[in-house]
């Protein structure tokens, strides 16, 4: 299971974590290519464009909020959650 809490902290990558435990990462967040990548935790919240292309995620977390734009080129997943919240294109 990928840890993003690790790779936030690794790759210095500006974010917080509420008391409920909901991460909110301030700037865009490039998880392009990265092996592991097969989940992300339920209630993030991204201020700018997620990029998810060329991981093994298979479905997005409930309650998912991106500012930007979201990508998912060649990933597995075939829905999206109907609590999808994305402002880019």
């Amino acid at each position: 299971m990928f840890d993003l809490i690790k790779h936030l902290v690794k790759n210095d990558i500006q974010h917080t974590v509420s008391d409920n435990g909901n991460i909110t990462i301030t700037h865009n967040l490039d998880l392009e290519d990265i092996s592991g990548v097969d989940t992300l935790p339920d209630n993030l919240t991204v201020g700018g464009w997620l990029d998810l292309s060329g991981t093994s995620i298979t479905a997005l977390p409930d309650n998912l909020t991106v500012g930007g734009g979201l990508y998912l080129r060649g990933t597995s997943i075939t829905a999206l959650p109907d609590n999808l919240t994305v402002g880019g294109w």
